[in-house]
């Protein structure tokens, strides 16, 4: 049996996160559609699942099958995903190669534009804040979560996930108007980065003090905190082995 590893990148506007479900377009129900049509059988394991409405620059998918994939199977799977969803790369690997339980780093970007930057054509990748920003408060936060931490008042907590997590970068830099935050980490527990993100601008708005935030670190109080970035901000960059 041959094992590859794909990168796709999507934009996941109109679909309902990564994880395929019931009656609902997904990414994954649309990428083994496409397999469907190509392949009687096959083993798919994915890097981690996305919500509804986040994209994926770099989504690590490994296939295990009996088929050969060439350049040219590739092309016809990447005409039938259509504009929204594309292999962009593939390799073979060793069968011990799996996409999920092999990833040692996870990095994750959000793209967001303060009350200066009113530009629709940008609305469905990057979240327009309602007030102005600016890096050096951004950056006092986004310090704060670097290092081994419980997360639980930071992400939707899955019964029997361990809440600990170690961040390796949280840092946000401009690029013209877009307000770039890039954090890196092992591992993200379900809506971890959007909640960070959310927290970091509710600071920025005075609607929670640092103080507030590093208590929630040290010892969390057992109920999440309450801001939460929007998904279409949100991108899945990179995936590290």
């Amino acid at each position: 049996m041959n094992s590859y590893k794909l990168s796709i990148a999507y934009d996941g506007t109109n679909y309902f996160g990564f994880q395929k479900q019931k009656n609902k377009p997904t990414i994954q129900g649309k990428l083994e559609e496409a397999l469907n049509l190509l392949m009687d059988s096959y083993e798919l394991n994915y890097s981690g699942r996305t919500d509804a409405g986040v994209h994926a620059k770099s989504q690590i998918v490994n296939i295990r099958t009996d088929l050969i994939l060439d350049s040219q199977k590739i092309s016809s799977l990447n005409k039938i995903l259509g504009d929204s969803i594309s292999i962009n790369s593939f390799k073979v690997v060793s069968s011990n190669f799996h996409a999920r339980y092999g990833a040692t780093e996870r990095t994750y970007k959000y793209l967001v534009r303060d009350s200066k930057s009113n530009y629709p054509h940008l609305n469905q990748n990057t979240y327009q804040h309602y007030s102005l920003l600016n890096l050096e408060d951004l950056n006092k936060v986004a310090k704060l979560f670097i290092g081994e931490h419980n997360f639980s008042s930071f992400s939707r907590v899955e019964k029997f996930n361990n809440p600990e997590r170690r961040i390796v970068s949280s840092k946000w830099i401009k690029k013209n108007e877009i307000y770039e935050y890039t954090i890196i980490a092992n591992s993200f527990l379900r809506n971890m980065v959007r909640n960070i993100v959310g927290v970091q601008l509710a600071y920025f708005d005075q609607k929670i003090s640092l103080k507030d935030i590093l208590n929630e670190l040290k010892n969390p109080s057992g109920e999440r905190l309450n801001f939460i970035a929007p998904a279409h901000g949100l991108i899945l960059w990179k995936v590290k082995y």
